[in-house]
């Protein structure tokens, strides 16, 4: 049981509830239509080993870690700042299992705070470091929960709309036997809109499968966020180097670009 005797890390998710996938599992069948992004179809079975039932073994979490590399993203000059939003809004809910749709509409407290840019290069862009994959633990009382983060990247960029996909692992572990209790996987396509100055709408379609890869709900909500603060260069994260990290990618970029001309 050496991950009971871990310090568990108390973080705050930036991923919705309903946001989870396939640990060490690649998408199947992901397809982009036009307008719309749409969701995988279908998930590939989960590891056995991280199976409801089974002991969480830690060296799960060394080898998503051990996969970090130094990736960067450019986004949008609006979206770049730290964000605020006091509720969320729910308003569709497919179960799959018995083909119900419920499209009541919920708004309930949710309050949050993110910020959006990392490093500016000297043409004025901003872009946005990218930590997946990585792990984080949380304290839930009698359990702690693990949460994957496969990847959590940009699908769609332009002046009006912002479209990130997450991909994440979510593992319910006791304490007290470091047995699993669940496994919630899926996927999160968040589109960001800019609302006017200083605020935008995020929309979000999570989609949640069971550890045989197969559909169980997708849910649907939106959110205003309000801007904080304007961009400030963020130059560590973690403990990391910001600055170093990405002076390191641009001269990359450079490289690689100067090699296909």
């Amino acid at each position: 049981m050496l991950f009971c005797l871990m310090n568990t890390m108390k973080v705050r998710s930036i991923l919705a509830g309903l946001c989870l996938l396939a640990c060490l599992s690649p998408i199947a069948q992901a397809k982009i239509l036009i307008g719309e992004i749409d969701h995988s179809e279908t998930l590939q079975p989960l590891d056995p080993s991280l199976s409801a039932g089974e002991v969480f073994a830690p060296s799960k979490l060394s080898a998503i870690n051990a996969q970090q590399v130094n990736k960067w993203y450019r986004i949008p000059t609006w979206l770049a700042g730290t964000w605020h939003k006091d509720s969320q809004t729910d308003y569709y809910r497919y179960t799959y299992k018995t083909n119900t749709t419920d499209t009541t509409t919920r708004t309930e407290p949710a309050k949050a705070t993110g910020t959006w840019g990392t490093q500016q290069d000297d043409k004025g862009t901003i872009w946005q470091f990218d930590p997946a994959p990585f792990t984080a633990t949380v304290d839930s009382g009698d359990d702690f929960v693990v949460q994957m983060v496969r990847t959590s990247e940009p699908i769609d960029v332009n002046d009006r709309r912002f479209v990130r996909r997450s991909i994440d692992t979510q593992i319910r572990v006791s304490k007290a036997d470091c047995v699993i209790k669940s496994v919630e996987s899926g996927e999160q396509i968040t589109t960001y809109r800019p609302e006017g100055d200083g605020l935008i709408k995020r929309e979000t379609s999570a989609k949640v499968f069971d550890p045989q890869g197969q559909p169980v709900l997708l849910g649907k909500s939106f959110a205003y966020e309000n801007r904080l603060s304007p961009f400030v260069p963020q130059d560590t994260y973690k403990g990391k180097d910001m600055k170093k990290l990405f002076l390191e990618f641009l001269k990359t970029e450079s490289e690689t670009a100067a090699v296909t001309q």
